[in-house]
């Protein structure tokens, strides 16, 4: 086989092509070819361009590649002349040969618009080269999708956005509705299955997230199980679900743990608010051995003084000081606990930081759901600054994504109530209602693939402003 027409495959940062040895050395003479870029001839194997003996002098500079003439595309009746540019042209929907014709290829470097029979085709590869420029052609409907991308994205966040999030599950009906039977069955079988389910519902939600973030509402939201890992699949999920727990709940807990603290905590109380003599004060009351003391204790003296000077000295020892600490860090506790208790006794500050624990657990949560999804790391989801500073960018985004997460819960709660009333004759002692479980695990499957879209197109619409790549 001549060299001419060997075929030649070389991978770069824009995809992989196929061309001629003499095209393709022409394409590392203009630099469209890197010397770190992988070539293969035929079905050889896959090497740096710059290691391929074919190559090598011409990466070197040792030989200059010949231009490859391109003959420009005709027809028997017509002949089309290549005209001359006067400037950028601007990207339209015909062939900029034959205006009557549909475009459907785009040039990268100029922007032209082809019909398919106007680009040179290198050799008997499927690589297409502009006629006026000589750069490489690309699908225009791969532009077109890009630009309407961008076009969404700058749409803004609204009710239309909160119907896509409503109807996105429904585009996979399959995955709809096996995955919410699952979902389903798992919430019945035991304890180890719930986890199973829990693990199985947030992976789906990341999926989700990191997909609608890129824009991309096409591709199907159940998680991939033909290579199964118990780690990925299971522990990484809950893990992550923990972490939205402990983020959003943390300072109710805290608060509860104080209350329970200040009820139980140790049977000695001390006066309200009653404060611990300052160590200091107590050194200043207990002074140390004076020369005239210690003279008296060694030409000897009466007995009540020689008594008083053992006991300060026996003060003075380490152990004795050791103690004292001790039961200063006793009345401290107790102190801890008086103050609790104080607490307690003003029902009106415990209902209004029960409030505000409460209401920081509603409001975060959403934030929470999505940077788990989007980071999937657990030391960023129990980090409140970087859910604060995601907020800080999204601005208005994410109190309207806020309340339409409000209203998707109400409503889901709603439902559950009233699948609860409606199964009602069928609660049994020790197992309970399990027809009320299943069709609840059905509503929450369907509600959380509805939250996990709003927060993704949330994070869609403010792509420029979080520094985003769509791809």
């Amino acid at each position: 086989m001549k060299a001419e027409t060997e075929i030649w495959q070389v991978t770069t940062h824009e995809g992989v092509f196929e061309t001629d040895l003499p095209t393709l050395k022409q394409w590392v003479v203009e630099g469209l070819v890197r010397p770190t870029d992988k070539v293969r001839k035929g079905a050889l194997k896959w090497i740096e361009a710059e290691r391929a003996p074919s190559l090598r002098r011409v990466f070197s500079g040792e030989e200059k590649a010949e231009a490859v003439e391109h003959s420009q595309a005709s027809n028997a009746d017509d002949e089309w002349s290549e005209p001359v540019l006067s400037g950028t042209p601007a990207l339209s929907s015909s062939c900029y040969f034959h205006p009557v014709a549909a475009a459907t290829l785009v040039c990268r470097a100029c922007s032209t618009t082809f019909c398919r029979s106007c680009p040179n085709k290198v050799g008997a590869s499927s690589v297409l080269l502009c006629t006026l420029c000589g750069g490489f052609c690309d699908p225009l409907e791969l532009l077109t999708e890009r630009l309407a991308l961008y076009e969404r994205q700058g749409s803004g966040f609204g009710l239309a956005d909160f119907g896509e999030a409503l109807s996105y599950p429904f585009r996979h009906v399959a995955s709809l509705l096996g995955g919410a039977v699952l979902y389903g069955f798992l919430l019945l079988a035991g304890m180890r299955a719930q986890l199973l389910a829990y693990a199985f519902v947030f992976g789906c939600i990341s999926l989700v997230v990191r997909r609608v973030a890129y824009g991309n509402l096409e591709r199907d939201f159940m998680p991939d199980f033909s290579e199964f890992s118990f780690w990925d699949d299971v522990i990484v999920p809950c893990s992550l679900g923990l972490g939205v727990t402990l983020v959003t709940l943390g300072p109710t807990l805290v608060l509860i743990v104080a209350l329970l603290f200040g009820w139980f905590g140790g049977a000695q109380t001390a006066s309200p608010l009653a404060l611990v003599p300052h160590a200091d004060s107590e050194q200043a009351e207990r002074p140390g051995v004076t020369r005239e003391e210690m003279t008296t204790l060694v030409k000897g003296g009466t007995a009540g003084q020689e008594v008083e000077l053992e006991k300060k000295i026996q003060e003075m020892r380490p152990g004795a000081q050791v103690a004292r600490g001790l039961a200063q860090s006793k009345e401290g506790e107790a102190t801890g606990v008086t103050v609790v208790r104080q607490l307690l006794a003003r029902p009106g500050l415990i209902l209004l930081l029960g409030l505000v624990a409460l209401g920081w657990a509603v409001f975060y949560h959403p934030m929470a759901l999505l940077v788990a999804g989007w980071t999937e790391s657990l030391k960023s989801v129990i980090n409140p600054l970087v859910g604060l500073d995601t907020m800080r960018h999204m601005g208005l985004t994410y109190f309207k994504a806020f309340l339409m997460y409000l209203a998707v819960q109400t409503v889901a709660l709603l439902l559950s109530f009233l699948v609860g009333l409606a199964t009602a004759p069928f609660d049994m002692p020790f197992v309970g209602n399990l027809p009320a479980k299943f069709l609840s695990g059905i509503v929450t499957f369907y509600t959380s693939l509805v939250i996990a879209c709003l927060l993704g197109l949330a994070l869609f619409k403010s792509a420029d402003r979080l520094g985003i790549e769509l791809d």
